[in-house]
C-alpha cells in the first residue's frame, strides 16, 4: 500500500476547491459551532459510513482472495497431473540406465569397425541421451513450476486469513460505534434531531464529498508531475555543496506556486510547522483541514512520504480508514530522482515556515 509523499504537502487543497462546484444542499449544521457531545455523535456517524465502505473492500478482497485459492488449487491438480506423468517417464530414463544403458552405449561404441561405423553410433548414441536429457529436464522444469504452486497457494491462504482477520476487526468496530451511537442518542433527549442531523451529514458525505474527495486527489496527482519542473524553474531553492543538495522552500513560495496554476488555489493556505505540515481550506461552506509527518523510504524506491496524522471535514474527524484508503488510490509520492538523477533523499525537515530536503549522490 503506498503512503502520501512529500507531495503531501499539497493534499487536500483540492478537496476544498472542488467541493465549491458541488450542487448537493449542505446539511443545515454545517458552518455553525455544534456542542462536543454533538459533534463527537457527527463523528462517529461519518466513521460508520467510512468504516462500513472498508468493510465492504475487505469484503471484495476475501472474495477475490478465495477466488485466487480456488484457481491455485485447480492449476496445481492440473500440475500434479502432468508431473506425475513425467516422473514415470524419467524413472524410465533412470532405471534404463541403472539397468545398464551406459555399458551397452560405451560396449557400441568400443565394437565399431570404421570411422564412419563409430560416427553413425556416437550420433544414434547422442540422439538418445539428448531425448533422455530432455525428460528430464522437462521433469525438472514441472516440478519446479508445482514447487512454486504449492508457494503461491500457500501465500493466498496466508493472504486470505490477514484479510478475514482484519475484516472481523473491522465489523467489530463498527458494531461497538454504533452500539455507542445508539446509546448516545438513547440519552440524548433530542433522537429525531441528531438522527436527521446524521443522516443529513451521511449523505452529503457520500453524495458530495468523498466523491469530490478522490477526484481533487486525481488532479493533485496530476499536477504533482509539475513540481520538479518548477523546482528546477527556481534554482534559488536548491543549494549545491560537492555532492550534497539542499533543497528549501517557503510555505509562501510553495502557495504562490499553486496560485500560479490556478485562481482556485487562493482558497486554501498551507503551513509549515514545527515536524508538522498543516493545510486548510475553506469556500465559505466547507472547511478541510490536515495535518501530517514526513518520512523518507528506501522501498519500493527512494522517496519522501507524508504521513497524514488527521483529516477533518467540516470540522469532524474522519477515521483511519479513510486516510488510508486515500493513500492506497493516489500516487502522491515525490521522487527525488525525477528531479535529479542519481540523487537520493538523505533526510526531510520541517520548521515553521520552511521545508528543507537534504539530497545526496546515490
Amino acid at each position: 500500500m503506498r503512503r502520501f509523499a512529500w507531495a503531501g504537502l499539497l493534499s487536500l487543497m483540492l478537496l476544498v476547491l472542488g467541493l465549491t462546484r458541488a450542487n448537493a444542499p449542505l446539511p443545515a449544521f454545517a458552518v455553525e459551532p455544534l456542542p462536543e457531545d454533538t459533534k463527537k455523535l457527527l463523528e462517529k456517524s461519518l466513521s460508520v459510513v467510512e468504516i462500513d465502505r472498508e468493510v465492504a473492500r475487505i469484503s471484495e478482497l476475501r472474495q477475490e482472495a478465495e477466488r485466487k485459492i480456488a484457481a491455485s488449487r485447480q492449476q496445481i491438480a492440473a500440475l500434479e497431473t502432468i508431473a506425475a506423468a513425467q516422473r514415470e517417464k524419467t524413472d524410465r530414463v533412470l532405471r534404463a540406465y541403472y539397468m545398464g544403458r551406459k555399458d551397452f552405449i560405451l560396449a557400441a561404441l568400443l565394437n565399431a569397425r570404421s570411422l564412419p561405423d563409430l560416427l553413425r553410433t556416437w550420433e544414434s548414441m547422442d540422439l538418445l541421451i539428448q531425448s533422455d536429457r530432455a525428460e528430464m529436464d522437462r521433469y525438472a522444469a514441472q516440478t519446479a513450476q508445482l514447487k512454486e504452486g504449492y508457494a503461491a497457494l500457500r501465500q493466498d491462504l496466508a493472504d486470505l486469513t490477514a484479510v478475514e482477520s482484519e475484516l472481523q476487526a473491522q465489523r467489530n468496530r463498527l458494531i461497538d460505534l454504533q452500539d455507542e451511537i445508539g446509546r448516545a442518542l438513547a440519552s440524548s433527549g433530542d433522537e429525531a434531531h441528531l438522527r436527521q442531523m446524521m443522516d443529513e451529514l451521511q449523505s452529503y458525505w457520500k453524495n458530495v464529498g468523498l466523491f469530490e474527495v478522490k477526484r481533487q486527489f486525481r488532479l493533485l496527482a496530476d499536477a504533482m508531475q509539475d513540481l520538479p519542473d518548477w523546482i528546477r524553474e527556481h534554482p534559488e531553492i536548491m543549494e549545491t555543496k560537492g555532492l550534497q543538495t539542499k533543497l528549501t522552500i517557503t510555505d509562501a513560495q510553495l502557495n504562490d506556486f499553486l496560485r500560479s496554476r490556478s485562481g482556485e488555489f487562493n482558497q486554501f493556505e498551507i503551513r509549515f510547522e514545527r515536524d508538522r505540515m498543516k493545510l486548510s481550506g475553506d469556500n465559505g461552506s466547507m472547511q478541510v483541514e490536515i495535518a501530517g509527518h514526513y518520512s523518507i523510504e528506501e522501498e519500493p524506491e527512494n522517496a519522501i512520504l507524508f504521513h497524514v496524522d488527521s483529516l477533518k471535514f467540516n470540522g469532524l474527524e474522519l477515521p483511519d480508514t479513510t486516510r488510508a484508503d486515500l493513500e492506497r488510490q493516489f500516487d502522491l509520492g515525490f521522487y527525488p530522482q525525477k528531479l535529479v538523477k542519481f540523487v537520493k533523499a538523505k533526510s526531510v525537515k520541517l520548521e515553521p515556515g520552511t521545508l528543507t530536503v537534504e539530497l545526496k549522490v546515490g
